[in-house]
């Protein structure tokens, strides 16, 4: 059964969601495309540029990703502004019933309220990994024709920008 997109949250990830997190499970060649969850909340904690969040149906936590925004985002994009999307899994139990798709247009309004100052959204996508690509790209996300070596191969560079008068200028403060 298919998911409304009105069941799907986005929240930063708290104590309660641990237990779930921890319980993720995905295949096996998932695994060389994205991080389990708990290695990469843990990341979150020692780095106060990594924001985790919970993808959320109803009250079960089925997803997580990391909105990066250290320097790593600089080897995506040379615009200022940009965050890093990164570790984004649905637990496989949860997956193939369109939780991705609708959570990643939850994106838009969370990096509004919570990073008021990100202007693009941007990662790498494996080239072996095309479900995933064509999800991202049907939320939204736009291909920008290029590419990153990652750590399983050639990624595919996707942006979503946040306002449609994006330019590479600095916002004033």
């Amino acid at each position: 059964m298919n998911v409304t997109e009105k069941k799907i949250t986005l929240t930063k990830v708290a104590s309660h969601h641990l237990t779930s997190l921890k319980q993720f499970t995905l295949h096996e060649h998932q695994l060389a495309f994205t991080s389990m969850p708990m290695p990469a909340y843990e990341k979150c904690m020692r780095d106060p540029n990594r924001l985790p969040v919970a993808i959320i149906e109803g009250v079960r936590t089925v997803g997580f990703f990391v909105l990066d925004q250290g320097d790593d985002v600089f080897s995506y994009t040379t615009r200022p502004h940009a965050i890093l999307l990164r570790a984004y899994s649905i637990n496989l139990p949860d997956q193939g019933r369109g939780i991705a798709k609708a959570s990643l247009r939850q994106l838009k309004p969370f990096v509004e309220k919570h990073l008021p100052d990100c202007r693009e959204v941007v990662f790498g996508v494996n080239e072996d990994n095309p479900s995933a690509k064509k999800v991202y790209l049907e939320a939204g996300f736009i291909n920008t024709g290029e590419q990153k070596m990652g750590r399983s191969g050639p990624q595919a560079i996707l942006t979503f920008f946040m306002t449609c008068s994006f330019t590479s200028e600095p916002l004033k403060s």
